[in-house]
């Protein structure tokens, strides 16, 4: 089943976004229960604090990812503001078996649009307006990352005002909506995101930690119970 099947047919699903690049953290995610994996590259991450390097630093490790994963749809952040993927990468990184990417839609240059291999995940901001939402719904985006809170609120409780601005989102555009962690949200919130009309939670470093195999593999299980018991 690939991203965007997984993403459609489950009541909600769980994926884990790695605070780095390295295949143990990818190994305790899986044995968590990620039922996708994303991972980085060419930019700068504000919740980890990490830069993750350019697509040839990158290269052993995401083939090396790809094939630990093995049915897990892999996805990748291919580049940011400042770097990208470029055409010729993409198609290496379809050839290798990426499921999907992400990006932010500022970030994303329209070729990556064209692929008729790699799952679209695109997010949007918190500069997001109601006529983004109308083009969100109208475009071919297969899931919506709602990344929609501003930096300063990063690592905070979730509250029901997010709540809201979650289900106006996923009410509006009509795509699978998922939420990243950029709050800090715990497991027994899921139900809430759940009946709000998301699809999927993205847990990351505000959830688990930066570095340690532990942290993301307890973090993991219980997001992955919480899911299960929806």
């Amino acid at each position: 089943m690939n991203f965007k099947e997984l993403i459609g047919a489950n009541k909600f699903s769980l994926v884990v976004s790695l605070p780095a690049n390295n295949l143990d953290l990818a190994k305790a995610a899986l044995a968590g229960g990620a039922q996708a994996v994303k991972v980085h590259m060419n930019v700068w991450h504000r919740a980890s604090g990490n830069t993750f390097g350019s697509f040839r630093e990158n290269r052993k490790f995401m083939e090396e990812l790809i094939a630990i994963a093995g049915q897990v749809p892999v996805g990748l952040v291919p580049g940011g503001e400042d770097a990208f993927i470029n055409r010729e990468e993409m198609l290496e990184l379809e050839s290798m078996g990426l499921q999907f990417f992400s990006s932010y839609a500022h970030h994303l240059p329209p070729f990556m649009m064209e692929s008729t291999k790699l799952g679209k995940m695109v997010a949007i901001d918190y500069t997001y307006t109601q006529n983004t939402l109308d083009a969100v719904k109208a475009s071919a985006i297969d899931v919506l990352e709602a990344s929609i809170m501003p930096g300063d609120q990063y690592g905070k409780p979730l509250n029901y005002s997010d709540v809201l601005r979650y289900s106006d989102v996923a009410a509006k555009t009509g795509k699978p909506v998922l939420v990243p962690t950029q709050k800090k949200v715990l497991p027994s919130e899921i139900r809430t995101l759940r009946d709000a009309g998301c699809k999927a939670v993205m847990i990351g470093a505000i959830v688990m930690g930066n570095e340690s195999p532990g942290d993301c593999e307890k973090a993991a299980a219980e997001f992955r119970k919480a899911v299960d018991s929806l």
